[in-house]
């Protein structure tokens, strides 16, 4: 298996194998140990490659003295090489397959020439990601299909019907003091009033006019009232928030040394983009930020809080991780709250820590929360955290940036395996630049980035299983332009604002309309032109339907010649092997890396001490992960004890626990286990109540002398029952549901009945 990986080297039947000379003497005897001893000199001499010629065993001179030196041994495996990238493991197979194809290729060719001598060895080897055939490449970069263009576009006629509902969901909704959506449309910054040092900042970075929601939001936010706004992603929501908040620190200076603005945002990489964006729109003013995201030093960050920054960027994760074990750090002082993506936050189940901080802010404060879309979750939290905020809706939930060309590919059912082939066959001949590629997992991302790598392409990749400094690194290498694909899964879908995005490709579909407007909103932003390519099979098609009604412009349908996609799909099996390798490679570093980490602990604890470690006190956190774990699973159970009470509550709960797919297969046993007991409970309580009297009594067995007397029937009681309310209730007869179930007639007898006085004891 090795062996076909390339991993080692075997030895062809053409190949030519050196053999050291040997006497022309028949005697085995005397010559075999001789020879012996050269083909173990050959063969340490070929594996001297593969063991490190600086390692020295401890045994000197012949004395062992039975311990390992663990210094000596730290200090040789600090001389072995770094950690390699994947892209250099991608590199080396792709060279040694390289090499092999060129040596198999030239064998191929001697052997014709011998056997005639007719045609000339071949050119150079084409570059890797390039069909042999290049005129095929050369073809136009795509066809489209007029007939399905012509059904797609007769759902632009539902467009108006669309809008007016959604104005109408908006005017009905309530909660708000005033809606300032309506905005005035020659507003410029030098209107805004604000100082100067931020009209330097604005004309230093560039910005000309302001966007829609910062010429609606700024005027409100400098009121110093609270805002709910709502816009389209890439519209330019960090400076709407940001330009207020500075204007106000520098009209109103700081007397003591304390945080004033706390800004919490869902991801560490859009927590860096804002703390980027305010400390460029603060640079002319001595107003001072702080960024606390969870992937940094947490020391670092402790002695920046010390400091008391005017502005603090956080997560809502590593914030509480501060307030619960940084003593010297409160949120008293906040003036200024800013949810920015309150949505998002809600979605990656930060509600229980946004409404702990929420609790630990000054009440005495503006509030500002941003979202793109307005869900009911995201209604409850401003119901919460805002006083009589203003309303800001300034474009649809649903809306996609208007210079956006949306187009799609249709894969049929039985093509689901062509996902990647058709990839592979836009990133190398159409789309071969500043591509944002988007999976549903984190497997899909990594297998991605190891084929496209494969095939030449420069490739990055952005997901959570990587380290902070890997997903901070790919970043800055796509924004640099050192990499042409960033392929990423939905944590890089939100805010990310990363210049010169040409087209987003969705390897699948997102589970909601709202992620799809985030995906597709890297591109075509701040008024740019962009594209997205979707991959839609048939489980998908009805978000297309929704996507083609809520569009604007006309979605396209963009179609692959077939020839071209079983020729990449050729490519992509016959790499496979070298896929794998990349993985061996992988595993193999992982598992140095993790020996390694086990030696230096156990150097930390022969230094220090075994008690060492246990000295630091452990981080404290307001909710340990049993808690969650209980919380989720009693929500959970809540909210599907609420759904059996309904057909269409149950119908919807269903729909939704299928979309969620939150509980690990340890949450969903100890689910089925609690649901189970709450049905228990529940016949349990059924039998409790009193049974309803039979029509007819059943006819009792004939009993021996020696069976002991069987237990009335609830209908024996009822006749033998002597009591007044008893009487009473046979005198008025069967109810209305017993006349139904027994057959007999619904009317009433018309006669009255007599005193009950006369049936009372004498």
């Amino acid at each position: 298996m090795l062996a076909e990986l390339g991993l080692i080297g075997t030895i062809g039947e053409d190949d030519e194998v050196p053999v050291e000379p040997e006497s022309d003497s028949g005697d085995e005897e005397e010559e075999g140990p001789i020879v012996l001893g050269r083909k173990q000199k050959a063969l340490q001499k070929n594996r001297s490659a593969d063991f490190n010629p600086d390692f020295i065993f401890t045994e000197k001179e012949g004395a062992y003295d039975g311990s390992w030196a663990l210094a000596e041994v730290m200090s040789q495996l600090k001389k072995k090489r770094a950690a390699t990238t994947l892209d250099e493991k991608i590199e080396r197979v792709r060279k040694k397959r390289k090499l092999e194809d060129k040596e198999a290729k030239s064998g191929k060719l001697e052997k014709e020439k011998e056997a005639q001598e007719g045609p000339e060895p071949a050119g150079p080897e084409e570059p890797a990601g390039r069909d042999e055939e290049g005129s095929e490449d050369e073809e136009p970069e795509t066809d489209y299909s007029s007939a399905e263009e012509d059904i797609l576009t007769k759902a632009d006629t539902l467009k108006v019907k669309e809008q007016k509902k959604r104005k109408k969901k908006g005017q009905e909704m309530g909660g708000f003091s005033e809606d300032a959506s309506q905005y005035d449309e020659s507003l410029s910054f030098q209107d805004m009033n604000l100082s100067r040092p931020l009209l330097k900042a604005i004309s230093t970075m560039g910005f000309k006019q302001p966007t829609p929601i910062q010429k609606a939001c700024i005027p409100v936010g400098l009121l110093g009232k609270d805002v709910c706004a709502c816009a389209a992603t890439g519209t330019g929501k960090t400076a709407a928030f940001a330009l207020p908040v500075l204007e106000r620190l520098i009209y109103k200076p700081r007397q003591a040394p304390v945080t004033r603005v706390l800004v919490l945002v869902p991801t560490r990489e859009l927590g860096i983009q804002v703390h980027s964006v305010t400390k460029q729109l603060a640079q002319f003013c001595s107003v001072t930020t702080c960024l606390a995201v969870g992937g940094l030093d947490v020391k670092s960050q402790e002695a920046a809080l010390r400091a008391a920054p005017d502005i603090l960027i956080a997560t809502p994760g590593r914030l509480i991780d501060h307030l619960h074990n940084c003593p010297s750090f409160h949120l008293n002082s906040i003036e200024v709250l800013i949810l920015d993506e309150a949505d998002r936050m809600l979605d990656e189940y930060f509600e229980e820590q946004m409404k702990e901080i929420i609790r630990m802010c000054s009440h005495h404060r503006q509030t500002m929360l941003f979202s793109a879309t307005m869900t009911d979750e995201v209604k409850d939290l401003a119901s919460v955290s805002l006083k009589n905020p203003v309303r800001i809706f300034v474009n649809s939930n649903t809306d996609v940036a208007p210079f956006l060309r949306q187009e799609f590919i249709r894969i049929r059912p039985n093509r689901e395996g062509d996902r990647e082939a058709i990839v592979a066959a836009l990133l190398t001949r159409t789309f071969t630049d500043h591509v944002m590629l988007f999976t549903q997992t984190k497997k899909q991302a990594h297998r991605l980035h190891i084929l496209l790598g494969l095939l030449g392409l420069q490739v990055g990749e952005l997901h959570g299983n990587l380290s902070q400094t890997q997903r901070l690194e790919a970043l800055r290498r796509f924004k640099d332009e050192q990499i042409d694909v960033l392929v990423a899964t939905d944590v890089a879908a939100r805010g990310l604002d990363i210049e010169g995005v040409k087209t987003v490709v969705n390897f699948t579909m997102p589970n909601t309309i709202k992620h799809y407007v985030h995906r597709v909103g890297r591109t075509a932003r701040a008024g740019r032109a962009g594209r997205s390519v979707s991959l839609v099979g048939e489980e998908e098609r009805k978000m297309l339907k929704e996507i083609v009604k809520a569009a604007k412009a006309p979605v396209k349908a963009r179609i692959l010649p077939q020839d071209v996609i079983l020729r990449f799909r050729d490519k992509i099996e016959a790499m496979e092997k070298d896929v794998y390798a990349v993985l061996q490679l992988e595993a193999e570093e992982k598992a140095m890396q993790q020996s390694e980490a086990q030696i230096n602990t156990a150097k930390r604890l022969l230094e220090k001490g075994k008690e060492a470690p246990g000295q630091e006190p452990e981080r404290s956190w307001f909710q340990t992960k049993e808690e969650r774990k209980k919380e989720k699973i009693a929500k959970a159970l809540q909210e599907f004890d609420l759904a059996l009470r309904g057909k269409k509550k149950r119908k919807k709960f269903m729909k939704d626990a299928k979309k969620k797919g939150e509980m690990t297969a340890e949450e969903r046993s100890q689910f089925e286990i609690l649901k189970a007991q709450m049905f228990a409970e529940r016949l349990a309580k059924r039998n409790r109540r009193a049974k309803r009297a039979r029509a007819m009594p059943e006819e009792e067995p004939v009993r021996g002398p020696a069976q002991k007397p069987k237990k009335k029937s609830v209908f024996d009681e009822e006749l033998t029952n002597t009591s007044k309310k008893a009487l009473k209730q046979y005198r008025a007869g069967p109810s209305f549901e017993e006349r139904k179930r027994l057959g007999l007639a619904h009317q009433r007898r018309g006669g009255t009945f007599k005193s009950k006085s006369r049936y009372k004891r004498k």
